[in-house]
């Protein structure tokens, strides 16, 4: 954002269910082999959900119930604020019909959190 906002931080959390697929492409690091990734800083820094418990579920996405596309809100405390899913909340600035606002909807659910 560039209307003032600092220190505002984004993570991409991979859940730990795709632990075992390629996550280099999905964040375009040094060891991705697909030409679809392009040179420059990566947009999201990216993390691994872990299973510290051992009971075959991520400790994050578990914790808060998280699915594939989940865009979650968390306070500076990092205490779970409210989530909106990506895939039926299209954030897309073009988008029309019923997704229309929806980048500006997102934009102000992260504004009111700062």
């Amino acid at each position: 954002m560039s209307e003032g906002y600092v220190d505002i931080k984004i993570v991409g959390v991979n859940g730990y269910q795709y632990i075992n697929d390629d996550h280099h492409c999905m964040v375009c690091d040094d060891e991705c082999s697909s030409s679809t990734c392009s040179d420059g800083p990566r947009l999201l820094p990216w993390v691994q959900d872990l299973d510290a418990d051992g009971d075959s579920v991520g400790d994050v996405w578990g914790g808060w119930d998280v699915t594939l596309r989940d865009l979650v809100f968390i306070d500076r405390a990092g205490n779970y604020v409210e989530r909106a899913n990506l895939t039926s909340f299209n954030p897309d600035v073009e988008a029309l019909g019923e997704c229309t606002g929806n980048y500006e909807t997102i934009k102000q659910m992260v504004i009111d959190l700062y």
